[in-house]
């Protein structure tokens, strides 16, 4: 007679539970994100490190890290997980489904993001989006995020990051400060940006420019006012408070006049936008193609 295991049989939902356990570094947050509750996570994690003979996570008040047995399953099971939905995705040809949580920065995600994501909901209409807006650099498995838009440089040794688009930046100030500051004037050499009112995004704020030699130059503008959302600093400018440097199409957007630095200083420096998603993980479906989407949009 053969040996009859007691050990409970692991099913690939547990290994579900597993690995979001690994890639969330708790089990709150993997019971959020796989809609079980917490106790349930930790039978799951248990009844599966036992079946498996060895010790996957190490447990503290404040957070589970992985062992060097778990940090193997994660490599290893999580592609699996995802290629495996993939697959039967693909199969089924069905429309897309499920939730696409997406962060991206206060001003080019809530006009240009925004709409390319509602464009994207318009088309496939089973497909819930979750839009945050924020400046903060947040960690997508934590927040269980899908994707982030992400002005570059992108550091992180754990994330792809792919370029979508190079946000033109421009000066703007509204038609009563061009007249009464500027004396209808739009072209401006360095020391007149340097001394004019400017609206700027916190202390110390430097304005990055390049010429059309490709050389990169900055100036130190005379901040009049400064608020760490863009947004308001742009409604900053259309009340005449000084210069805002900006992504051009919110300065048009704003009513804003254009103004063009002279050629020893240049033109400002656009800003390179990535869409960034976690590396060790095969991407569903629908977010590959919201990426695309997206950057088509943008590049118009």
């Amino acid at each position: 007679m053969g040996y009859k295991s007691t050990v409970p049989p692991v099913s690939i939902d547990d290994l579900r539970v597993v690995v979001a356990v690994a890639e969330h570094g708790s089990f709150a947050l993997a019971a959020r994100h796989t809609g079980v509750p917490t106790s349930t996570v930790s039978r799951t994690v248990a009844r599966f490190e036992e079946a498996a003979g060895v010790r996957l996570f190490q447990r503290n008040s404040r957070r589970v890290s992985l062992t060097p047995e778990g940090t193997v399953l994660l490599e290893r099971a999580a592609p699996l997980l995802d290629e495996m939905d993939r697959v039967v995705e693909d199969l089924a040809g069905e429309e897309l489904s499920g939730r696409l949580r997406v962060t991206a920065p206060t001003v080019s995600g809530s006009r240009p993001i925004a709409e390319a994501l509602m464009s994207f909901a318009e088309a496939h209409p089973k497909v819930i989006v979750e839009l945050s807006l924020t400046n903060a650099v947040v960690d997508l498995l934590e927040e269980g995020l899908d994707l982030a838009f992400r002005a570059g440089p992108v550091h992180g040794a754990d994330l792809v990051a792919r370029r979508i688009w190079a946000v033109p930046f421009g000066l703007g100030a509204s038609p009563a400060f061009v007249q009464k500051e500027l004396a209808h004037r739009k072209k401006l050499d360095r020391a007149a940006l340097e001394s004019l009112p400017a609206i700027v995004t916190g202390p110390g704020t430097v304005w990055r420019f390049r010429r059309e030699d490709g050389a990169a130059t900055t100036l130190r503008p005379h901040a009049r006012f400064s608020v760490s959302d863009l947004r308001v600093g742009i409604e900053a400018a259309t009340r005449g408070l000084g210069i805002v440097r900006a992504p051009r199409h919110e300065l048009v957007a704003a009513g804003l006049l254009l103004l063009e630095p002279k050629a020893d200083v240049g033109h400002p420096e656009a800003r390179e936008l990535y869409a960034v998603y976690p590396s060790r993980r095969l991407l569903p479906k629908r977010v590959a193609l919201a990426i695309d989407w997206v950057a088509r949009a943008l590049r118009g």
